[in-house]
């Protein structure tokens, strides 16, 4: 089964080559983790109670969820540029 086959709709090529792509990906994530790593020790520190429940809830939840926003970054940044 070809890509053209899962879509209704004709494949449509990106704007931007896949090297710029993967350049501007990469940036975003980079930038992204640290902003939300960053976030996730302050809500850990300041706002989260000292408890080994909470924590041991919020600590692999926090480790878990910043792939969830990424996955479609990096599907975009792995579009190629034509269908062969």
């Amino acid at each position: 089964m070809e890509i053209s086959d899962m879509d209704s709709q004709p494949y449509k090529p990106p704007l931007l080559p896949i090297g710029i792509r993967k350049l501007l990906g990469t940036l975003i994530i980079l930038v992204g983790l640290t902003v939300y790593a960053f976030a996730a020790i302050w809500l850990a520190i300041e706002v989260l109670p000292d408890h080994w429940a909470v924590q041991m809830i919020f600590y692999p939840i926090a480790g878990i969820a910043w792939a969830f926003p990424v996955r479609p970054l990096i599907d975009w940044m792995q579009r190629p540029d034509k269908l062969d």
